[in-house]
C-alpha cells in the first residue's frame, strides 16, 4: 500500500536486467510453405508459416545449441507454425524450454512436439513479446543485442527491453482493439481505490479509506454520497462515532484496528520506528445483504511493523459488519491470512534471507451470476535487509449466501477451491496465454527454506518472476461477455518508468484463465490504485459496457489521480459471447414460478397465463445492454428509482435511452464448490442497469412486477429487509 503520511512504500526498485538493446525493426519477408512436423498437435489450429525476426534477424531452429539469431535467408529452420494450442514449430520439431527450468537465460531449442510438454506452450502477445507460458517469463535476445548467433532464452517480461520485441505476422493475432480518450484530473484520491455501492433505499455511496503510519497521522473509513460518482460528497457517516465506545469512530480508526482480531493477535514495531500503532486497517470492498440491508466489507490489515527489523509489515484480510448504514462496525474476524507464520522475528519459518509479507490488497468482485465473492489480493516475497520484493497475485472466493463468514472462503490453489481462506495455501496467478494454467505449480513457487534473495531466486527460476496480473481489479464486461481487468504496475514501478496500461480477460472466474487483451500506449503510469466505473451510469463499477471509465489514482500517465474513457472493441464475432437474446426479436418472458411479463393497462404485471401484452421486443444498445419494448403497446420497461422493490415502468422508448431503460441478460452459472468450469443453468436474470436490480416477477401472494437484489437463496432469517423469492428473478425467455 502506498502510504502518505510517513513514507511511501519504495516503487522506484532497480530491477536486474541486461542493457536495452536497439529498437526492434519490424521486417516483412515471404512467409514459405512448411508442413507440420510429425507428433504436432492434433486438434490444434494452425496458422500459416512465417518467421519470427527482431532487428534484421530471424529466429533459426537449425543448430544442436538451441534456437538463435540468425541472418534472415527464407531457410525453413526460420519458418515457424504457430497452433492455437500454443506451439510453435518448424519442419524439425517445436520450440521447448527444456527439462522444465524457469531460470533466466533457460535456452529454448527444438523438440519433438507434444501437446502434453509444458515448456511447449507459448503466446505472441499484444506488446510483441512472446510468453512462455509454464515459466511465466518472455523470450530475450540473451546477449543484449539482435546479432547474428545471439541466443535466445528466458527472461522476466518486460516489453520495453528491445530484445523481447518480436515480429511475427503468422502468429494467432489480437483479439480486441483498446483506446482511450484524454485522461481527465480526479482529485479525490485516498490511500484505497474508490469502491461504489448502492444502498437499500437506492442511496449511492463510494467508500476508501486510510491508515497512516505515524502517531498522528490520520487514519479514516470515509463514505461519500450523492446521485452519481461525480456528484457524491463527504457524507456525515464518516465521521460517525460508536455510543458505545467513544474511541471507535470511522474519522479515527486506530482502536478499531488495535482491538480488532487481526490487531489483538499484532506487535508494535521497535523502539523508535515510524510506525505508531500495531495494526492498521483499511475497509476496501462493500456488500449490501439482502436478507438483512446489513453492510459487509472486506478489511486489510498491515500489523506487526518492521518483523525483521525492517522497513515493512505483515498483511491480512478481515472481515467486517455495520448494522446501522455504515454509521457502526464490528471487525467479526480473519477471512484470508498467510499460509506461512505472521509472528514476529520468527526464523523458524523464515530462516534465510526472505520473508512472505501475507494476504492483502483485496479487490472484491461480487459475481451476482455464478453466486460467488471473488476477493482478488497480493503478496509480496521481501527482502529482510532491503525491502526488494517480488509480487505475486491470488485470488480467494466465498458463496455470497455464506455472507463473508471465515468458513466461507476458500483460495484457488493448484487448480481447485478446496485450500481455507484463513492460513490455506495460495497459487500465484499469472497470464494462461499460449495455453498455460494460468498459476505458478506450487514446487515452483516460494519456499520460504530456499536461500538468497528474491532476485536471485526468482532469476534461478526458484521461485516466480512478477506476477503480471498482481493487484487485479476486476469487472464484468456486458459487452464482450467476458471479466476483464486491470493490475497495478508493479515492473513500471521496480524501473522507475511508465509504461502503457494492460487489460485482460478471462471468460470464466471458476477456472481463472486470464489473457492479456493488449494495452493502451496513451495511458503510460506506473499506477498504484485501479478501479472500474460504467461511464454511462457513473455508479457501477462492477458491470460494464463497451466504452467505460478506468481510474487511477498514483502514479498515472499526467500525474496522481486521472480518469479515462476506455473503449474495447471485439475485432470479430469470435471476441463476443453470443447474447441469449437477438436484437430486435419478440420474446416471453417467464419467471421460474411461470408467472409472466405482461402489461396491465398502464401497468406491469407477473401474469399467470400468456395473453397479447406479455411479448417483448429486445434490441441491443450495441455497449451489452438491451432495451425491451412491449410488442404490442411499444412501450419500454424502466424502473422507478433505485430502492429494492422499486417499481418497473412503462414509457415511451427514447432514441438514446437513459439507463433507466437499459437491462443486461445476465445468465446465471454455477461451479462445482471445488472447481471445475462454470456451467449455465439455463436461467437468466434481467437486471437494470440504472439500479443493478433484477427483475422480480410476482410471489405467493403478489402479481407486482418490481425490481430486487440479485439473490440465489431464499431469504428466511432474521431482519427480512428483501423477501422476494429467488424464482421470482430467474427467467427464460421463449420465441414460441
Amino acid at each position: 500500500m502506498r502510504r502518505t503520511g510517513i513514507r511511501r512504500e519504495s516503487t522506484n526498485r532497480t530491477a536486474l536486467r541486461w542493457a536495452g538493446a536497439a529498437a526492434a525493426l519490424a521486417l516483412a519477408l515471404s512467409a514459405l510453405a512448411a508442413a507440420p512436423p510429425a507428433g504436432a498437435a492434433a486438434n490444434a489450429t494452425n496458422t500459416g508459416s512465417g518467421t519470427i525476426t527482431i532487428g534484421s534477424q530471424c529466429l533459426d531452429g537449425s543448430g544442436p545449441g538451441g534456437a538463435h539469431l540468425a541472418g534472415c535467408d527464407g531457410s525453413a529452420t526460420q519458418q515457424w507454425t504457430w497452433t492455437s494450442s500454443g506451439g510453435i514449430s518448424t519442419t524439425d520439431g517445436c520450440l521447448d524450454i527444456p527439462g522444465g527450468s524457469t531460470a533466466d537465460g533457460t535456452p529454448v531449442r527444438l523438440d519433438a512436439c507434444s501437446t502434453g510438454a509444458a515448456g511447449q506452450h507459448f503466446s505472441h502477445l499484444p506488446d510483441s513479446t512472446v510468453f512462455a507460458a509454464e515459466s511465466g517469463k518472455c523470450l530475450a535476445v540473451q546477449s543484449g543485442s539482435a546479432t547474428a548467433g545471439a541466443a535466445v532464452g528466458l527472461d522476466a517480461c518486460d516489453a520495453t527491453q528491445a530484445g523481447q520485441r518480436w515480429t511475427a505476422a503468422t502468429a494467432p493475432g489480437a483479439r480486441y482493439d483498446l483506446s482511450a480518450g484524454k485522461p481527465v484530473p480526479f482529485s479525490n484520491t485516498d490511500d484505497t481505490p474508490a469502491y461504489p455501492f448502492i444502498d437499500k433505499d437506492g442511496t449511492f455511496y463510494y467508500q476508501q479509506s486510510h491508515s497512516l503510519y505515524g502517531k498522528t497521522d490520520s487514519r479514516q473509513w470515509s463514505f461519500y454520497s450523492g446521485s452519481d460518482f461525480d456528484t457524491a460528497t463527504l457524507d456525515p457517516i464518516s465521521s460517525a462515532v460508536n455510543p458505545a465506545n467513544p474511541q471507535d469512530r470511522n474519522d479515527d480508526t486506530t482502536w478499531r484496528c488495535n482491538n480488532g482480531p487481526t490487531g489483538v493477535q499484532s506487535t508494535y514495531a521497535p523502539s523508535g520506528s515510524g510506525y505508531a500503532e500495531r495494526d492498521y486497517c483499511d475497509l476496501l470492498g462493500t456488500w449490501v445483504d439482502p436478507d438483512t440491508g446489513y453492510w459487509y466489507g472486506l478489511v486489510h490489515n498491515e500489523f506487526t511493523p518492521q518483523p525483521f527489523g525492517d522497513g515493512l509489515h505483515y498483511d491480512a484480510i478481515d472481515y467486517a459488519v455495520s448494522k446501522d448504514q455504515g454509521h457502526t462496525w464490528t471487525i467479526e474476524g480473519h477471512v484470508i491470512t498467510s499460509p506461512y507464520s505472521t509472528e514476529r522475528d520468527d526464523t523458524g519459518q523464515f530462516p534465510q534471507s526472505t520473508y512472505y509479507y501475507g494476504d492483502g490488497d483485496q479487490r472484491l468482485f461480487v459475481d451476482d451470476r455464478t453466486g460467488y465473492f471473488y476477493a482478488f489480493y497480493s503478496t509480496r516475497v521481501l527482502n529482510k535487509a532491503d525491502d526488494k520484493e517480488i509480487w505475486e497475485e491470488h485470488v480467494a472466493r466465498a458463496s455470497i449466501s455464506g455472507k463473508m463468514a471465515p468458513s466461507s472462503w476458500h483460495k484457488w490453489y493448484d487448480g481447485s477451491w478446496t485450500s481455507p481462506g484463513v492460513g490455506g495455501k495460495e497459487s500465484d496467478l499469472i497470464p494462461a496465454d499460449g495455453g498455460g494454467t494460468g498459476y505458478v505449480p506450487s514446487a515452483k513457487d516460494y519456499q520460504p527454506g530456499d536461500g538468497g534473495t528474491v532476485q536471485s531466486q526468482s532469476s534461478a527460476g526458484t521461485m516466480p518472476a512478477q506476477s503480471q496480473l498482481a493487484v487485479l481489479n476486476v469487472a464484468w464486461d456486458a459487452y464482450l461477455g467476458e471479466y476483464i481487468g486491470t493490475p497495478q504496475n508493479s515492473l513500471a514501478q521496480d524501473t522507475g518508468t511508465k509504461a502503457p496500461l494492460h487489460f485482460y480477460a478471462t471468460k470464466d472466474l471458476a477456472t481463472e484463465q486470464w489473457t492479456d487483451m493488449g494495452s493502451i500506449a496513451s495511458l503510460p503510469n506506473a499506477s498504484w490504485y485501479r478501479w472500474f466505473l460504467d461511464s454511462r451510469t457513473l455508479t457501477a463499477s462492477q458491470v460494464l459496457g463497451k466504452t467505460f471509465r478506468s481510474y487511477c489514482a498514483y502514479y498515472c500517465s499526467t500525474g496522481d489521480g486521472e480518469y479515462a474513457d476506455v473503449t474495447i472493441t471485439a475485432r470479430t464475432a469470435a471476441g463476443q459471447s453470443a447474447p441469449p437474446v437477438r436484437s430486435g426479436a419478440s420474446y416471453g418472458i417467464t419467471a421460474s414460478d411461470g408467472r409472466l411479463l405482461a402489461q396491465s393497462g398502464n401497468g406491469l404485471t407477473a401474469a399467470d397465463r400468456v395473453g397479447p401484452t406479455s411479448r417483448w421486443t429486445f434490441t441491443s444498445t450495441g455497449d451489452g445492454f438491451f432495451t425491451v419494448v412491449n410488442s404490442r403497446t411499444h412501450q419500454a420497461l424502466g424502473v422507478s428509482g433505485r430502492a429494492w422493490g422499486a417499481p418497473t415502468t412503462l414509457s415511451r422508448p427514447a432514441a438514446d435511452p437513459s439507463a433507466r431503460q437499459e437491462w443486461s441478460v445476465q445468465q446465471v452459472m454455477r461451479s462445482a464448490p471445488s472447481g471445475g468450469p462454470s456451467v449455465p443453468t439455463g436461467t437468466y436474470r434481467l437486471v437494470n442497469r440504472y439500479s443493478g436490480l433484477a427483475l422480480s416477477l410476482g410471489g405467493p401472494r403478489s402479481h407486482s412486477a418490481v425490481t430486487a437484489p440479485q439473490r440465489d437463496w431464499d431469504n428466511s432469517g432474521p431482519g427480512r429487509a428483501d423477501t422476494r423469492l429467488v424464482s421470482a428473478q430467474l427467467l427464460t425467455f421463449t420465441t414460441g
